[in-house]
C-alpha cells in the first residue's frame, strides 16, 4: 500500500468528505478496551469520554486525563514505579488512534499534515481512506507522497493505520 491505484476512478468528493464525518463522528465518544499491535508489541487499550485513556504494552503502562499523562514500568516481580519520563500536553499513545481517529493529523482540517485524497473500494463499499501528505511534492499535478492509510470494517471502525512508516492493527474490540 504504498502508492493509491491510480487507475481508480476518483471517489466524488461528497462521498469522500462523508465517509471522513462517520468515522469521526462515530469515534469521538467511545468508550472501548481493545488489543492493538504494531507488529513488535501487543498493546491493551481502554478509553473512555473525558479524555481518559489506558495503555499497556509487555513492560509500560500509559495512564492519560485530559492534559496530564502518567506512565509506569510494570513488572510482575516488583510491581509498578512511575517513569520520570514527561509528556507534553496534548500527546497520546499512538495505539489510541484505532479508537480515537479523531487524533490523527490526517482529515484535513486546519494544521493538519495529511488530507484525505480518495477511498478504497470494498465488497460493501468503502473499506478505507487514503491520504496524501498536505506539502507532498508533485509532478505533472501528481502526488509523490508520502502517504498513509486507514482501513475500515463494516461498522466504520478504523482496523488498520499505515502511517510515518508504522502500522498499526486492530486485533480485539470490546465496546
Amino acid at each position: 500500500m504504498d502508492e493509491p491505484d491510480e487507475a481508480l476512478p476518483p471517489v466524488p468528493e461528497s462521498e469522500l468528505i462523508a465517509l471522513v464525518a462517520v468515522v469521526l463522528t462515530r469515534a469521538r465518544h467511545r468508550e472501548a478496551a481493545a488489543v492493538i499491535s504494531d507488529g513488535d508489541e501487543r498493546y491493551e487499550v481502554a478509553v473512555a469520554p473525558g479524555d481518559r485513556w489506558v495503555v499497556h504494552s509487555s513492560t509500560i503502562e500509559w495512564i492519560g486525563t485530559g492534559s496530564s499523562v502518567r506512565a509506569y514500568d510494570t513488572h510482575d516481580a516488583v510491581g509498578a514505579r512511575q517513569r520520570a519520563e514527561e509528556y507534553p500536553p496534548g500527546w497520546y499513545h499512538p495505539a489510541l488512534y484505532l479508537l480515537w481517529p479523531h487524533l490523527l493529523p490526517l482529515w484535513g482540517r486546519a494544521g493538519d499534515e495529511y488530507r484525505p485524497v480518495r477511498t478504497i473500494d470494498g465488497l460493501h463499499g468503502p473499506s478505507g481512506i487514503v491520504f496524501e501528505r498536505v506539502d507532498a511534492p508533485r509532478v505533472g499535478g501528481e502526488s509523490l507522497g508520502p502517504w498513509a492509510h486507514v482501513l475500515l470494517n463494516d461498522d466504520r471502525q478504523v482496523t488498520l493505520l499505515e502511517w510515518e512508516g508504522r502500522t498499526w492493527t486492530l486485533l480485539d474490540i470490546n465496546e
